[in-house]
This record gives C-alpha cells, structure tokens and sequence, in this order.
C-alpha cells in the first residue's frame, strides 16, 4: 500500500502544473531556441564567408588575366595591320567584318589617334614578316606592320 501510494503521490507531482517543472520545459525551450539562433548565425557567417572568399578568387583571376594580357603586349609587340581608320565607328566596322573572316582582330590605337586593325601579334620581327607576305595575299595587299611601343 505504502509503494501504491508514494507512486501515486510521484505521479501527481509530475503530471501536476508544478513550477519546478515549468521551469524546467521553459529552460529546455529557450537551450533549443538558442542552439537554433546559434545555428543560423553559423550558417549566415559561413554564407558570408563563402561570398568574401568568392570575391577574392574573382579579383585574383581579373588580376591574374591583366597581368597576363600586359605581358603579351609587352612581349608581342609586331602586329601586321590591314586597316587605319580615323573614325572609330569605321574601325569598328572593318574590324568586325575581318573577324567574320575568321581572324583574330583587335583595335590598337597609335599616337595620332589613328585606330589600327590587327589581325595578329608576333614577339619576333621575323615571324611578323613571314605572316605580313600571308595577309596581303589574302586580306589585304596594303597590309603592314606596326612596332608597338615606339
């Protein structure tokens, strides 16, 4: 009898609106809470973090193909050229119709504004040349080459 009733009087205690126990589903309640807030700042830092280090690796790969594209200029400074123009939307005409020809075309602009059509750039004057004799037979016959730098 005295088990049936101290299992009773437990029953009671626990299944009662004591405020021991309130308290401790309120604790519990706000630990859970917490550790979900804890989560998503985690989350949110990481998410930053990620997006910082994305931008990095963007600007080392911008810096990188800069760099990259001043060395060829510095390095590749013969280029054979099949058009000056004075007026930019000319040259922008012409290069597009070279490139549909399938070269390489690019707008170089000397000291006297002139913007120079490219067809391609060499490291070595003897290449240049060698290529120059090609370009005028089949681009254009007045085509001629531009020292870069001077």
């Amino acid at each position: 009898m005295k088990k049936l009733v101290i299992v009773l009087s437990v029953l009671v205690l626990l299944s009662s609106g004591c405020k021991f126990f309130g308290k401790k589903k309120q604790a519990e309640k706000d630990r859970i809470e917490k550790a979900k807030q804890d989560s998503i700042k985690k989350v949110k830092e990481a998410a930053d973090l990620a997006k910082i280090n994305k931008e990095k690796e963007e600007k080392a790969r911008q810096e990188a193909i800069q760099k990259a594209e001043e060395e060829r200029q510095r390095l590749y400074k013969f280029h054979i050229i099949v058009g000056s123009f004075k007026t930019p939307k000319y040259a922008a005409a012409y290069k597009d119709y070279i490139g549909k020809k399938g070269y390489q075309t690019e707008i170089l602009v000397n000291s006297y504004k002139f913007e120079m059509i490219s067809i391609g750039a060499y490291k070595s004057w003897g290449e240049a040349v060698k290529d120059l004799y090609k370009a005028r037979e089949v681009v254009e016959a007045t085509s001629w080459i531009y020292i870069k730098g001077q």
